[in-house]
């Protein structure tokens, strides 16, 4: 009787495989999904870094949440072994690309692992900086690229791709998880809060909550260019690294190359500038202008603080604060408005940010600059009409309020929040404010961490990069959270193969834990750290 039933099951197994549709966009547009059309299906041969699957081009028609209708790409990965799990990434930037802005251990294992894959370029085509698309050919806010940007064409993405995976293996889908960084963690963030039944467990890492990064950016390069004598050249941004490092590395206990945790590191600005008979390895007063802005929170006419400042550990590197604030070259003042000349590739990734940000977003026009706008350097203060617009103009993206997660808390779903404490992009400060304010709403952090954890990333910058260690599994912490019930106590973290600056072994610790080490042995060794509370104390190395 046994063997009968294994014949049958496997004869079962068999047909359904044999019934599977061949990977091509004619069989795919037959199964006849609404709103999703194929475009393109490809076979993919096994390689020694993915599995054998079916690459998938789609369209979908995204329509609803009170905006005009719009359509949205979709590419998708189809494995051939697939063990009914989807696996959803987010994008970077302003969008308009399939690129997924992921954990790379995360993107790089979840095929292997058996997942759907899929990613949206969120409802318009750009290059992931350019906002021209905001905007109608006659200035115009283009209503249904916007929704789709904001969150409609994920969640739309979401749904057609779990039907296609249903309809394609002729079985559900058993476990969908969310995973992004930066847009992409906003893209999270937004997921928990507006669709809190789209997925099991989410990832968000460094996630742009609120726009309000835009207007610090405002403040930071009205700064910059107030004189020739502010530009924070690459030298001038390790100068900065080694005196706070040399003062705040031991913080934690132990000289490593690491400050764990900046909110602990009493450097500010001023310590840094020249003195009488000091004119070496210091800051010129406009260069601690700069700085302060950078490095304290923007605050409006009331006192009230809008956005904090970003760390001021780990500014150099290959995508450090040149990259992101002040250019690898001094800004030229005699065309204020492309001060880096036409080619984007040479201004800072911010600047970029905030231009597209004036011109489309806020939609104040090409002739207007920053050093026009109502941000005082001085005072690290906004005018409220410059905040009101912002306000305006984001509300529906952002993702700041804690409340809004408690219908996926309620439910039992989980999320990881992860951010780079050295990010200089989106400062870790933001996550931090908001995981305690999610922590108050709950009734402390224990009920918090029931179903949503922190973890910072010491030296990392924005998403992976700095020194820190910025290889980490949060996939795998997630589904033995959701499929097993064991929360991530600590997520394991590396540097990269080749770091030669602070190579370290370590775990993550959730928040507002922090590794410690013990004392003993190498500090590049994960065995020699344990997660501790941050009133403790570790031991120097010998």
């Amino acid at each position: 009787m046994k063997r009968a039933l294994v014949a049958v099951t496997g004869l079962l197994v068999s047909s359904a495989a044999f019934a599977r549709p061949p990977c091509t966009a004619e069989a795919l547009n037959a199964l006849r999904l609404p709103g999703l059309s194929i475009a393109a299906a490809t076979p993919v041969a096994a390689t020694v870094e993915t599995p054998a699957h079916c690459a998938v081009q789609a369209m979908v028609v995204t329509q609803g949440e009170g905006a005009p209708d719009g359509s949205a790409r979709v590419g998708l990965q189809l494995p051939d072994v697939w063990k009914q799990r989807f696996f959803f990434m987010g994008v970077g930037g302003n969008g308009g690309r399939l690129t997924p802005a992921v954990n790379a251990t995360d993107r790089l294992s979840a095929l292997g692992k058996g997942y759907v894959t899929a990613v949206t370029d969120t409802g318009h085509a750009g290059n992931g900086t350019d906002a021209g698309w905001v905007r109608t050919p006659d200035g115009k806010r283009d209503e249904a690229k916007i929704a789709d940007f904001f969150y409609r064409a994920a969640h739309v993405a979401t749904l057609a791709g779990k039907a296609l995976a249903t309809a394609y293996y002729a079985e559900p889908v058993q476990h969908a998880y969310f995973d992004g960084c930066s847009t992409g963690g906003r893209m999270a963030m937004m997921e928990a809060e507006r669709y809190p039944t789209d997925f099991d467990g989410i990832i968000a890492g460094d996630p742009n909550m609120d726009y309000h990064a835009t207007l610090q950016r405002f403040l930071v390069q009205k700064a910059a260019f107030a004189s020739s004598a502010a530009f924070l050249s690459p030298d001038t941004l390790a100068i900065i690294d080694k005196a706070v490092t040399e003062r705040c590395d031991p913080i934690d206990g132990v000289k490593d190359g690491l400050v764990q945790d900046p909110a602990r590191c009493p450097m500010r600005a001023e310590d840094l500038a020249c003195k009488p008979g000091i004119t070496a390895d210091c800051l010129t007063p406009d260069q601690v202008t700069v700085l302060r802005a950078y490095s304290t929170p923007l605050k409006d006419r009331r006192g009230r603080v809008v956005f904090p400042g970003w760390a001021m550990t780990n500014l150099t590197g290959a995508h450090g604060m040149s990259y992101w604030t002040t250019g690898a070259t001094a800004p030229d003042f005699t065309h204020i408005d492309a001060p880096w000349g036409d080619n984007p590739v040479a201004a800072p990734r911010g600047w970029v940010f905030a231009r597209q940000a004036l011109t489309s977003w806020l939609g104040l026009g090409a002739q207007t600059t920053i050093a026009g706008l109502d941000v005082d350097p001085r005072t690290n203060t906004i005018g409220d009409a410059l905040l009101a617009l912002a306000d305006r103009t984001f509300a529906s993206a952002e993702t700041k309020n804690p409340a809004k997660l408690l219908p996926f808390i309620q439910q039992g779903r989980k999320l990881i929040l992860y951010h780079g404490t050295s990010d200089p992009a989106l400062p870790a400060a933001r996550t931090v404010q908001f995981y305690q304010e999610l922590s108050t709403l709950l009734h402390g952090r224990d009920k918090a961490a029931a179903n949503v954890r922190l973890f910072l990333v010491p030296g990392m910058q924005h998403c992976s990069g700095g020194v820190g260690p910025d290889q980490f599994d949060t996939l795998s912490a997630l589904e033995a959270w959701v499929e097993r019930g064991k929360a991530p106590e600590a997520i394991p973290a590396r540097t990269k193969a080749d770091a030669t600056i602070a190579p370290h072994e370590l775990p993550l610790c959730p928040y507002p834990r922090q590794a410690r080490f013990s004392g003993f042995g190498q500090a590049n060794d994960a065995a020699n750290w344990k997660c501790a509370d941050p009133e403790t104390k570790g031991r120097k190395i010998p």
